[in-house]
């Protein structure tokens, strides 16, 4: 027993003196130690590259993208270029702190208020853009890749960081940033309604641009030669800036108001100058001229004209909340409640059979009364249409339906905003998406963005 036991410990001993010094000291740093590395090693990547990195962003699933270049610097400085241009804050480039910390994982921080800041409080905090950002590895070609720390989708947002070319510092759309910005300050309205006319094909595209979320609808088309001759397209897609380029993320091809042609994007180029007659008036407005990713000439310009807006006819009942009325483009929500502190809904019957089997078509407020009752406080009208342009020959007096009648200073409220939105007879109808519609009076700069309710 004393020589099995002898052996045994033997072999022990000789187990021991064949380890190897790192099987050993394995865990011989701290936890602290062994983070400290991991941040050192992730700073190293991130302040490597000769021209930074690029990066593609695409706050969700459905927008749009923002061509983003890095600069990371060992003093814990980045400098970020972009092509986003807001007012008088344009982020074309910005040098702000940034640290790597560790928390369930090693996280990137934008500290200081930038493009990314700006971003995630877009539309009271629902643009779903981030400022910190978790490592998740090095891809084989040397790319980094993070995603979203605090995205609430199942599918968090994904950022590749990809090494730049001295190249690519080229490739922000700065200029084409800024045309497209002039277009949408043309009219005052909620969204840009743009016409796409050929050079040499007989087609016009109408499209409805949504600036902030870099989205971009092609609504309908017709026939240069005969504007009544449309189709509606219905066609969203997200695009992104490069260089001198509006680039869609998703190609548009097929067979438009009988005219065969694809678009994958469209470079702009000088300002041609337009004018538009409005509220007796010529104003002018910006139009671009500009060549297709097809080759094909265009001249891309601010409207007041839109073929599709007219098929709002199709639904007979439209409805959005209060914060969609707007002013110069901004809702109005806050002005609205204080004349309408009870109004829930502005509202749009067109056609509506109700159950009496009268038919009605209106516009105005639903509000909900301090006595539980519910109004439908309508002006009912006749249209008068001259393509997209709507006049409304209204009733004498408001209609009031529903479970109860409202306070005459809540009807003259509702007087007044209806008029804001027709008077003069100058309200247009745009199409922005399929099932939307925003009615907009350029003269009073007062519009409300409307949607369908399907059965």
């Amino acid at each position: 027993m004393k020589k099995l036991t002898s052996l045994t410990w033997l072999c022990f001993l000789l187990f021991l003196a064949g380890c190897k010094d790192d099987d050993i000291n394995k865990f011989d740093k701290s936890a602290d130690e062994r983070v400290a590395e991991a941040i050192a090693d992730l700073k190293s990547k991130l302040t490597a590259p000769a021209n930074g990195w690029k990066l593609l962003y695409t706050p969700e699933d459905g927008y749009g993208s923002f061509l983003v270049l890095l600069e990371f610097q060992d003093n814990d400085m980045v400098t970020i270029k972009t092509d986003l241009w807001v007012g008088s804050n344009k982020f074309y480039e910005q040098t702000v702190g940034y640290r790597i910390d560790s928390s369930l994982g090693l996280e990137l921080i934008i500290e200081n208020y930038s493009f990314f800041a700006y971003l995630f409080e877009f539309d009271r905090a629902t643009f779903g853009a981030e400022f910190e950002f978790l490592y998740q590895r090095q891809n084989d070609n040397g790319a980094l890749l993070f995603s979203s720390k605090t995205d609430v989708s199942d599918n968090a947002t994904q950022l590749l960081f990809a090494e730049a070319s001295e190249s690519d510092l080229y490739d922000l759309g700065v200029d084409v940033a800024q045309k497209v910005t002039a277009m949408s300050e043309d009219l005052q309205k909620i969204t840009t309604s743009l016409r796409m006319t050929y050079d040499d094909k007989d087609l016009i595209f109408y499209l409805s641009l949504d600036e902030p979320y870099r989205r971009l609808t092609f609504t309908s088309a017709s026939r240069k030669s005969n504007t009544d001759q449309t189709q509606q397209i219905n066609f969203t897609t997200g695009y992104y800036l490069r260089n001198d380029s509006i680039v869609l993320q998703s190609p548009l091809a097929g067979i438009f108001a009988g005219v065969t042609t694809s678009i994958k994007g469209v470079q702009l180029d000088s300002d041609q100058g337009s004018t538009l007659t409005l509220c007796g008036d010529p104003i002018p407005v910006h139009g671009y001229k500009g060549v297709t990713s097809a080759g094909d000439d265009i001249l891309l310009e601010t409207t007041l004209a839109d073929a599709s807006g007219p098929t709002f006819v199709a639904t007979d009942l439209y409805s959005a909340p209060v914060g969609n009325v707007a002013y110069l483009g901004e809702s109005a929500y806050g002005q609205v409640i204080a004349d309408l502190p009870t109004a829930t809904h502005f509202q749009l019957y067109y056609n509506t059979v109700l159950s009496d089997g009268s038919v009605l078509t209106g516009i105005g407020f639903r509000i909900q009364n301090p006595n539980n009752t519910v109004t439908y406080a309508l002006w009912e009208f006749e249209p008068i249409f001259d393509g997209n342009n709507v006049k409304f020959n209204f009733a004498p007096e408001i209609s009031q339906l529903g479970t109860g009648t409202t306070s005459e200073e809540n009807l003259a409220a509702v007087t007044k905003y209806v008029e804001y939105l027709t008077n003069g007879g100058n309200t247009f109808v745009f199409q922005y998406s399929e099932g939307v519609y925003e009615f907009s009076n350029p003269c009073t700069d007062w519009s409300v963005l409307l949607i369908g309710q399907s059965e």
